[in-house]
């Protein structure tokens, strides 16, 4: 019995020695980072366009009227009707017991459009349409994923270079990568985002024949970093 309880513990403590001896291997390693970036041009904009009946001459623009000026602007424009989507149909009834038929009723649709060109093009055409407002309210790309990885892997391949050259200055080399940690980063900064939000608003006023010139979107930096861990040899 008592040999078989030394067996038991000398099976232990060569275990404990031997994960031991594996972490203090581990402990030779180098970490860095790594980062990388990219300009692109958002192919997905989305605009809120809205429609407002209004009073001109004493008499009421009828919300009919302005969608069907609408709807062929955005025909001039070349854009497919099937990427507008109907977004609230309301009536803005002012002071309140003013009868319905007082109302000035609303039609507010969202629209995608894919380049600030198309955008362009289309605020052009609306310029003889009494259109209440128009705004830029997001703005993405079509491969937006695809793009994050492939910066992910020029983010790694970075940070391996940067570990090769730093072992390599110490008389030494880099082995198997033992740990890859990556960032996720917010696709399109916010501060990028307000920026193309400003440039590109476009406010229209029921009484008047003229709208703000639009601006061509600027490309936005999308980012990637990761730290990884590489086995010195």
């Amino acid at each position: 019995m008592k040999s078989r309880i030394l067996f038991v513990a000398l099976v232990l403590v060569s275990t404990v020695t031997f994960a031991q001896q594996e972490l203090f291997r581990g402990e030779h390693f180098i970490e860095v980072s790594g980062n990388a970036q990219q300009e692109i041009e958002p192919n997905e904009i989305y605009v809120r366009i809205s429609l407002l009946e209004f009073e001109e001459n004493r008499a009421k623009v009828a919300l009919e009227k302005l969608d069907k000026d609408f709807l062929d602007a955005l025909k001039n424009a070349g854009i497919d009707k099937k990427r507008l989507e109907l977004a609230t149909v309301g009536a803005d009834l002012g002071k309140l017991g003013r009868k319905d038929k007082e109302s000035f009723r609303e039609k507010v649709y969202q629209l995608k459009l894919t380049s600030g060109t198309e955008l362009t093009t289309l605020v052009e055409k609306l310029s003889a349409v009494k259109v209440n407002d128009i705004a830029v309210i997001k703005v993405s790309h079509s491969e937006l994923e695809k793009l994050r990885l492939d910066l992910k892997i020029k983010a790694l391949q970075a940070a391996r270079d940067k570990a090769d050259a730093l072992a390599k200055s110490i008389g030494a080399s880099i082995g198997a990568p033992l740990m890859i940690r990556e960032f996720e980063n917010n696709p399109f900064p916010m501060a990028e985002i307000a920026n193309v939000l400003q440039r590109s608003q476009f406010n229209y006023n029921a009484n008047s024949d003229s709208a703000q010139e639009p601006t061509a979107f600027r490309k936005i930096t999308i980012q990637a970093q990761v730290t990884a861990q590489f086995l010195l040899k």
